[in-house]
């Protein structure tokens, strides 16, 4: 599967806001703005552990400007990491990992390795 594979599931936020949630798969969102604009990145866990080491995980590697761990309010996990700034090529790779492994539990410890 590649990035060009992707089926994105677009959901408006408010009506006529243009704002849109974008679900490239259960565990990998991102929200953009009226003009296309990605703002926001968002992955989800099952665990409130596994979703703080991977925010520790990119602000350590400074693969975003900040992220936030919270209970889960854009995807269908327990838990998810609002990022701001991911790089759009990790959100690919992780949604690609995700669709390929959907019953794992968490992003593959291969993605964080490799960065």
């Amino acid at each position: 599967m590649s990035k060009n594979e992707l089926e994105i599931t677009k959901i408006e936020l408010t009506p006529d806001s243009g704002w849109t949630l974008n679900i490239l798969s259960r565990r990998v969102a991102t929200i953009t703005d009226p003009r296309g604009n990605r703002k926001t990145s968002y992955f989800g866990f099952d665990t409130k552990e596994q979703a703080e080491k991977f925010r520790d995980w990119l602000v350590r590697k400074n693969k975003c400007a900040s992220a936030v761990v919270r209970p889960t309010e854009r995807l269908a996990t327990r838990w998810e990491v609002k990022g701001w700034g991911v790089a759009t090529s990790l959100v690919l790779e992780c949604a690609i990992k995700d669709l390929k492994e959907s019953n794992n539990a968490t992003i593959p410890t291969s993605v964080l390795q490799r960065r």
